[in-house]
């Protein structure tokens, strides 16, 4: 039994894991009660469709303790536990390993079973894994084969409901390591022999965020020690340089909460934060295709 959860909710995470295939996992910290993020969290832990009674989900919080018994309380069907940062250091990269891992040691796991990232102001994606992703309405589109599923924004939807900034930071960024993907595969296969298979790989939502992995493939996540946004990118582009299928063809109609858009537009910390990822972020995504794989 995971130590995570109680006896009493054990038969309901259990029951929730084989009726979806699926376990949520994001980590969190807010320094204050009246951050708006910390709101739009318990909403969507919350929310009766598509929150934490309807799919199990794990939060590794990180939040001074006050906030975290906040929110524990707050959201009481979710899996809440306070960060350790002992196995897997601190910062939002060992936090999200840390949330990996509790969620693939959740009974009713099996090494098929869908472990789904996300951020946890992302309310809407908890109606996106249910409905548009990880159902069986999407067997067509998605494989048995299929190890890693990155799905990408409806561009109507998108730039609807994300501040304008961020929609064009975004798209660029996307442009910029699709390229960047496209090369590198070119290369890679250009290398191989006539009997080795070719690696394929649509243009994914880098930006974007979530992501699902299957429970068989997790340790490519736990293995990568970076820290922050790379701990979520960085093991995609090993599991393509590996040959696993990654499916990225799966479009979601995902709405940004219209507080997170009306907060964070015209704001010129927001902007410049869109800054630091294009010239932070995606080299480090650029370099990993050269370096060698770290597992």
């Amino acid at each position: 039994m995971s130590n995570h959860i109680t006896p009493r909710d054990q038969d309901r995470i259990k029951n929730l894991v084989k009726a979806k295939n699926l376990v949520v996992f994001t980590c969190t910290y807010y320094a204050s009660t009246e951050d708006l993020r910390l709101h739009q969290c318990i909403e969507t832990l919350n929310n009766p469709t598509y929150g934490s009674t309807t799919v199990a989900t794990v939060v590794v919080d990180g939040s001074p303790r006050e906030i975290h018994e906040h929110l524990k309380k707050a959201c009481v069907h979710a899996i809440i536990c306070k960060e350790e940062g002992l196995r897997y250091g601190k910062g939002k990269g060992g936090a999200l390993r840390e949330a990996a891992d509790i969620a693939g040691s959740l009974p009713g796991v099996e090494d098929d079973t869908w472990l789904c990232w996300q951020e946890a102001e992302k309310s809407d994606m908890m109606r996106c894994w249910q409905t548009e992703v990880i159902c069986e309405e999407n067997n067509a589109v998605l494989s048995i084969n299929d190890t890693v599923i990155c799905p990408k924004r409806n561009d109507a939807c998108f730039k609807r409901s994300y501040p304008i900034e961020q929609y064009h930071s975004e798209s660029y960024g996307n442009y910029y390591m699709n390229c960047v993907m496209k090369g590198s595969l070119q290369a890679v296969n250009h290398a191989k022999t006539a009997k080795d298979p070719i690696i394929r790989c649509e243009g994914i939502d880098w930006h974007f965020g979530p992501f699902a992995v299957r429970k068989k493939l997790l340790p490519l996540w736990l293995k990568y020690e970076g820290m922050s946004y790379d701990a979520q990118l960085i093991p995609i582009v090993a599991a393509i340089r590996k040959g696993y299928a990654v499916n990225s063809a799966i479009e979601v109609t995902f709405l940004l909460d219209g507080k997170m858009k009306e907060q964070e537009e015209d704001n010129l910390d927001f902007i410049e934060k869109r800054l630091y990822q294009l010239n932070n972020l995606d080299p480090k995504l650029k370099q990993s295709w050269k370096d060698d794989l770290y597992c």
